[in-house]
């Protein structure tokens, strides 16, 4: 071959080395200035991971858009629980119905069955209709979905699209319904008001962009692991806690219109607990543990929606259980993974009040729940001890609300309930308890003590979190897919 034409093939494949080289240098500049990497590693906690990052939503989100008639009502039942812990927030039926003694080997009568979307969130129950919110992952929409409490037929549903990552699961509230009026608040901090007879749309509020601060920390809103906020409706007025740039509003419920805003000066954020409406000194008020902190809010006379105290000292980074009332102006306030408990006494010195905390705990050394507000019966607590508990883990265990540390009832060792999640309910001396997979136990209370009467796998569920509803005779219960009506009277429905 001539010398020329070997000249030519050897700068021809130096050249083609020169592009290559160049392109890959290109590449590999490219690939470490930019965020390629996979996250961080971080230490797996359970029920924290799989986290995903909230992605700014479009503007085009119309709240309550669309609405399906689906069914005419059939018969109205008796039997109401029309908001979060029932009509007076203790999580103790007062209906005049007699419960069952003990269930047999078939155990409580199933009256219905429907799906749902995957979630947390429980229903609430008034004049024969059951309300809940239910996430769409096909439509990718938020949905109040409204049912016949005799028969489950579903009546209608009121919907918007609204673009959500699956954490653990998406809706997780309960509305609150009157006579007039029906509140909710969706998985992005969405609010509807609606009629609870026709599902028609009254007015919407998005919190996020209502009252959220952009590019701030402190001023988000929805929490990581999307909302858990339960709405109240005091007097015809929706209460709220948005956090941000208002710790707290008061939203008439016939307009719409925002009665009052109670200012956040330091930074408080949206939690997942709920607010309690509480008698402390004798005056009403609205007590919220929120991200950062524990307010009380005047809830009644000129002054609604004024901070009347607010304390820092209890913060732990989550909190799912709401607060308690323990008589005596003291309050039981809980964490999750971990954080355990406090009591903190309110102080009033005829001009104003401040919060005191008395005590804290971990899990290891008091009450504790990571996500179900304990119930009081009498002078008795009783919860679900998470996890990380130590010895008492994942047991039903009761305290005396005058020591929150030293427990004088426990299920025990060989008697323990999933993964301490569940939801529990009490009526007439007795509980109902379902644990993740919907087994559900039938307890007697007597003083402290709890004694099993029956128990019943009502479903081969998983991650049965969502809140309980008892209404007359009907148990409404959840597994992360499924709604269920039980009878739960003492004759079975016929």
């Amino acid at each position: 071959m001539p010398k020329i034409w070997l000249m030519i093939i050897k700068n021809r494949n130096t050249l083609y080395t020169g592009i290559v080289s160049v392109i890959f240098s290109a590449v590999l500049i490219w690939w470490f200035t930019g965020d390629h990497y996979p996250a961080e590693m971080v230490l797996r906690v359970p029920g924290m991971d799989n986290r995903p990052k909230i992605e700014p939503r479009a503007d085009s989100t119309v709240i309550g858009e669309f609405f399906d008639s689906l069914g005419v009502m059939d018969e109205i039942v008796a039997g109401s629980w029309p908001r979060f812990r029932g009509a007076d927030f203790s999580n103790i039926a007062r209906d005049s119905f007699a419960l069952a003694e003990s269930w047999d080997t078939a155990g409580p009568p199933l009256v219905w069955k429907t799906a749902l979307g995957e979630g947390y969130a429980g229903p609430a129950v008034l004049n024969g209709r059951v309300y809940i919110l239910d996430y769409n992952e096909r439509r990718k929409a938020d949905m109040l979905r409204c049912f016949s409490l005799k028969s489950g037929t579903e009546l209608w549903r009121r919907w918007y699209y609204v673009e959500l990552k699956r954490n653990h699961g998406y809706s997780r509230t309960v509305p609150a319904v009157t006579g007039k009026y029906l509140v909710t608040i969706g998985p992005r901090s969405h609010v509807m008001c609606l009629d609870p007879i026709t599902g028609n749309l009254l007015w919407t509020i998005d919190m996020e962009k209502e009252f959220g601060v952009p590019g701030s920390e402190k001023g988000k809103v929805t929490p990581d692991f999307y909302t858990g906020q339960c709405p109240l409706i005091d007097n015809d007025v929706a209460v709220l806690a948005p956090g941000a740039k208002a710790l707290m509003i008061g939203v008439r419920c016939s307009d719409g219109m925002i009665l009052w805003k109670t200012p956040n000066p330091d930074s408080l954020r949206m939690s997942h607990g709920s607010i309690i409406p509480m008698l402390i000194h004798g005056r009403r008020m609205y007590v919220y543990n929120a991200v950062g902190g524990v307010v009380g809010v005047a809830a009644e006379g000129p002054e609604t929606g004024k901070l009347l105290w607010t304390t820092r000292e209890w913060s732990p980074a989550t909190t799912a259980a709401s607060p308690l009332y323990l008589g005596n102006n003291e309050i039981a306030v809980f964490g999750s993974y971990g954080a355990g408990g406090a009591r903190l006494r309110i102080d009033f010195d005829g001009s104003r009040y401040s919060a005191v905390v008395v005590e804290t705990h971990k899990a290891t050394e008091g009450i504790a729940s990571d996500q179900q507000t304990p119930v009081m019966t009498g002078d008795f607590i009783w919860t679900v001890m998470p996890e990380n508990a130590g010895p008492l883990k994942k047991q039903l265990v009761c305290y005396n609300r005058s020591d929150l540390k030293n427990p004088v009832w426990s299920s025990g060792k060989d008697r323990r309930f999933g993964r301490g999640l569940g939801p529990f309910i009490v009526k007439d001396g007795k509980m109902l308890l379902l644990d993740d997979d919907a087994n559900l136990y039938y307890f007697r209370l007597n003083g402290s003590q709890a004694e099993l009467i029956s128990r019943h796998s009502v479903i081969k569920g998983i991650e049965a979190w969502g809140p309980m509803a008892l209404a007359g005779n009907y148990l409404i219960l959840r597994d992360s897919r499924n709604l269920l009506c039980l009878y739960i009277g003492k004759n079975p429905a016929s």
